[in-house]
């Protein structure tokens, strides 16, 4: 979790200031857009679930804001200064010294921002972040005491060697973070809070925070695709929608379904989340109040627009009234204005491009920000990786152009990038994270002929070769 430790280091450990500053990984925990869709194609059958681990010197200890540490004020016996003087657990220091290696002979070197944290100074840590940021958003940065993974010795804040991205989310696109992510398995660790998975784990995408669970857990965990602690022990009661690669969609008889992606590029067996949404014209699932789950914007025939709440458990919240008259608006909500939570880009009838601010349980008053947008449909997506969400938008011949956002409410005036032709034979398109594994980002497409859907990983900057992912779409109206 954030925050560096200089009480924990030796004597001999580098000084070093990497705070970084906190809002800007609460704005990645609003999440972009999650994608809803069908599909006919049945998932993997789910393994039965593992018992989670209680003993708090077993390296494979279950610990999150419902699981406690027992004893609350344990401390490993065996910590020991590991790599660049940070205190750990003996086992936990021997793994990361071979990580290490494996890094810098790939070209990635890393160093050790954070590792272990006592009670005490975890409770000191946790207040101070509920003083500067009240206490709904400390929870999504910081654990309570006793509460903490760091506490266990097994936990370690990585970052690179450079000094570059410190604790940031910019860290899990640098080589050093993208290494990290697909081999940290190998030397027993895993990326403890994977993007995406805020609903599930409890806290913001962490692309540093490490987790010794050792070598069976870790490679297990990896061959079968399950990126959280959570899931492997199948601890929580699932959310309607828990992560951003979950897809859903509502049915001819009114059921709106959630499938959930496995992360492997596939879609797992599919749960009802409500009836009586025969009605809606179009919907997007999309952390709407910044609080890590995934609630369900939806427009109607008679042009309302209605928030239903995510919660912690399987359905939805009782919806919550937007607005009226949005019959004709293309809506593309998502965390369009950097550091803001959740708006909504909206196309006018008349090609007219607004944007509507979030103002809680209602939109506020729009504000032009383009013209000429003819009929043209949108997807929001960093396709750069800037930081700053992008549009790309569909003209009525099929060609997918780039505009790209500037963070603070309108477009970088530039030329109009061509991402790719010929999409006149698509009729649906949404945007997934995670959905082709951790720190994926790319779009859903449905093929109007025959009601395929295909995935479009989001690599460079550009739209890359496409993979089938299942069919029998064209019956279901998908959320964007």
């Amino acid at each position: 979790m954030l925050g560096t430790d200089p009480l924990l280091r030796s004597p001999s450990g580098r000084e070093r200031s990497r705070r970084q500053h906190v809002w800007t990984r609460i704005a990645s925990s609003v999440v972009t857009v999650a994608v809803a869709v069908a599909t006919l194609v049945a998932g993997p059958a789910a393994a039965q679930a593992a018992t989670p681990v209680s003993d708090p010197a077993n390296v494979q200890v279950l610990v999150n804001k419902q699981r406690p540490l027992n004893p609350l004020r344990w401390v490993p016996p065996d910590l020991v200064w590991g790599p660049n003087g940070y205190l750990m657990r003996s086992v936990t220091s021997s793994a990361l010294a071979r990580l290490y290696a494996g890094a810098a002979a790939a070209g990635a070197p890393l160093t050790t921002v954070s590792a272990y944290r006592s009670y005490d100074q975890q409770a000191a840590l946790f207040q101070s972040y509920v003083n500067q940021y009240g206490l709904a958003q400390a929870e999504l940065i910081s654990a309570r005491p006793g509460h903490s993974e760091h506490q266990t010795g097994l936990a370690v804040d990585v970052g690179n060697a450079d000094g570059s991205c410190g604790l940031g989310s910019c860290f899990g696109n640098t080589a050093g973070g993208r290494w990290v992510a697909a081999n940290a398995w190998r030397y027993g660790f895993i990326v403890r809070y994977p993007n995406g998975y805020t609903a599930v784990t409890g806290y913001a995408w962490e692309p540093w925070h490490l987790r010794y669970v050792g070598p069976a857990l870790a490679t297990d965990m990896h061959q079968r695709g399950i990126p959280t602690m959570e899931q492997y022990f199948s601890t929580p009661s699932r959310p309607a929608f828990a992560t951003a690669a979950d897809l859903g969609a509502v049915d001819r008889a009114g059921v709106l379904w959630s499938y959930p992606g496995t992360g492997r590029g596939t879609i797992g067996p599919r749960a009802a989340v409500g009836t009586g949404w025969g009605a809606m014209t179009s919907g997007a699932v999309v952390d709407w109040n910044g609080d890590g789950r995934f609630d369900v914007i939806a427009r109607f025939t008679d042009g309302s627009l209605y928030l239903y709440p995510g919660r912690a458990t399987p359905g939805l919240g009782p919806k919550v009234l937007l607005g009226r008259g949005w019959n004709g608006y293309a809506i593309t909500p998502g965390p369009w204005v950097n550091g803001r939570a959740a708006s909504i880009v909206a196309r006018a009838p008349d090609g007219t491009m607004y944007l509507y601010p979030n103002v809680g349980n209602r939109v506020g008053a729009r504000t032009r920000i383009g013209g000429g947008w003819g009929s043209m449909t949108t997807s929001m997506v960093d396709v750069d990786r800037d930081g700053r969400q992008d549009l790309i938008a569909k003209r009525a011949d099929g060609v997918m152009l780039l505009y790209r956002g500037n963070g603070t409410g309108g477009f970088v005036n530039e030329p109009r990038r061509v991402l790719g032709g010929g999409w006149t034979t698509i009729s649906s398109v949404s945007v997934v994270h995670g959905f082709g594994g951790a720190g994926s980002r790319g779009l859903l497409a449905r093929a109007a002929a025959d009601g395929r859907l295909y995935y479009y990983p989001v690599t460079g900057g550009r739209l890359t070769s496409r993979t089938a992912v299942g069919w029998g779409f064209g019956p279901y109206r998908l959320l964007s």
